[in-house]
């Protein structure tokens, strides 16, 4: 995470007014970098630097002066409504900014007024109001003829996202308005009851994106989670078990770019990769782990970080704009470089890494996934070696619930406390230490090994993968990502 965030200053570009250049394009990678940065900062305390973020702001004031305050550079791209509002949402919650707060909600109302009644927006008014042509990309701005299905998820169904947050930053009551409007919309149309995923967004002729499809469902969760509104969780939930594992995303992480038409392929006639989808799923397993009870999703969240974000994070010091990060790829296990990408990324893991930990009304710290972190209450050190490890040391008396993933075997599983063997307390999948029990807690349990097989959808070429607890060790063939020969 911190290497991410230190990639996304780099790539801002002095020449060009410190504008994020290079990438896909400049005011969807200024949403992006904005997004990250404040996150990231709010999750490790590490401050954006003062003349990245004067510099980023001056810009970003630029890129939204327009009458519907959308980030525009050069054509309206409808695609971008998502970053704007998540940007806008991100300045109103950690700096308080007026200024945001205000032009959120004037992209809330002018995107409001451009909904037609078949839930389809307006696209030629939006490049009309903003005074920039609309963009080409069919990806961005298809439009259906009245009452027929349409597919949305790269405009409206990644929005809702956006919307749902900043209703929360800002208490925005039109904006969760519409995005209950847009929620019912995209439960007809981007969700079949099934749990698999639509046929239409599958097929050969439908121009669909991954990352936009997964930010739909996201928007969708988030929805049914600030409404209680349960249609909304169960169809993401039933999705999620059901529809993305195999389609959207692989055991160990792959997630292709197109879904349904392929229009980015490898020398194989694959579809391109891309990390920033894989940072979606592992979010939406955390949502529904945390937010709904279903814990079992917690060794997800941890597999697709260890087994694919970790391996696939560029080291590359000597170049500053890959060192730190991730992209879209050609090899099924490959590496590669691009903002909106990596800043995803950092979205996701900063959005990851503040819920290693979690604290219950009554104080009492639950901690929810084996990564390491320094908090004021508590520090968490996780080692893999024969076994695992996980060490944790409390700086406050306080009763302690800690997660033992799914795939551990159970008469492997063993706690002390202080140096002394603690009889297991069960609850769930977690254990319990009770307040006032000890300062210094080690866990420990085995690392199953097992081997599973992953079949690319159109050259079917096989990779063999061996695993060490929720780790790949090996593969074979060999591949960019990971080790040549088992540790």
């Amino acid at each position: 995470m911190d290497q991410g965030a230190k990639c996304c200053l780099a790539w801002l570009n002095p020449e060009k007014d410190f504008l994020p250049t290079g990438g896909y394009e400049v005011a969807h990678d200024t949403g992006r970098w904005w997004d990250a940065m404040l996150r990231y900062e709010a999750a490790s305390g590490v401050r954006i630097p003062t003349q990245a973020e004067a510099a980023m702001m001056a810009n970003l004031r630029r890129l939204t002066d327009n009458p519907a305050a959308l980030l525009a550079s050069g054509k309206c791209n409808p695609h971008n409504l998502r970053e704007t509002l998540l940007t806008y949402a991100a300045l109103v919650r950690y700096r308080k900014s007026a200024w945001a707060d205000a032009q959120g909600r004037k992209l809330v109302r002018t995107m409001a007024e451009l909904l037609e009644p078949d839930g389809q927006m307006d696209y030629e008014r939006l490049a009309q109001l903003i005074g920039q042509p609309l963009t080409t990309d069919k990806l961005m701005m298809l439009h259906y003829p009245q009452g027929q299905w349409f597919n949305a998820v790269g405009s409206t169904g990644r929005a809702l996202e956006g919307l749902v947050v900043f209703h929360a930053a800002t208490g925005d009551a039109e904006a969760l308005k519409l995005a209950g409007r847009l929620a019912e919309i995209h439960l007809r149309n981007s969700i079949d009851p099934s749990g698999q995923i639509r046929p239409e967004l599958l097929a050969a002729d439908c121009i669909s994106h991954t990352h936009s499809y997964c930010g739909t469902l996201r928007g969708l969760l988030l929805y049914g989670l600030a409404t209680g509104d349960r249609r909304f969780i169960d169809a993401i939930a039933n999705t999620y078990r059901k529809g993305l594992w195999g389609h959207a995303i692989s055991y160990s992480g792959w997630t292709p770019h197109d879904q349904g038409k392929t229009r980015f392929a490898n020398k194989e006639g694959e579809p391109i990769g891309e990390h920033a989808s894989c940072g979606d799923i592992a979010q939406l397993a955390l949502w529904l782990a945390l937010r709904d009870g279903q814990t079992d999703l917690l060794d997800d969240v941890e597999r697709l970080v260890r087994a694919r974000l970790l391996p696939s994070q560029i080291s590359d010091p000597a170049r500053p704009r890959n060192d730190g990060a991730w992209g879209v790829y050609g090899h099924p296990f490959g590496k590669a470089s691009i903002l909106d990408v990596f800043a995803a990324v950092v979205h996701s893991l900063a959005d990851i890494h503040e819920n290693i930990v979690t604290t219950a009304p009554d104080g009492t710290l639950s901690v929810n996934l084996h990564f390491d972190i320094e908090t004021p209450a508590i520090s968490i050190r996780s080692q893999r070696a024969k076994e695992a490890t996980l060490e944790i040391k409390l700086k406050e008396a306080r009763a302690l619930r800690i997660r033992v993933p799914g795939w551990a075997t159970k008469s492997s599983v063993h706690l002390t406390v202080d140096g002394k063997d603690l009889p297991l307390t069960w609850d769930g999948s977690y254990l319990l230490v009770a307040k006032g029990t000890g300062q210094i807690i080690q866990l420990r349990h085995d690392l199953p090994e097992k081997q599973t097989t992953e079949e690319m959808p159109v050259s079917h070429r096989q990779f063999h993968l061996s695993w060490r607890g929720d780790e790949v060790i090996t593969c074979d063939p060999p591949v960019p990502i990971y080790p040549a020969q088992a540790r």
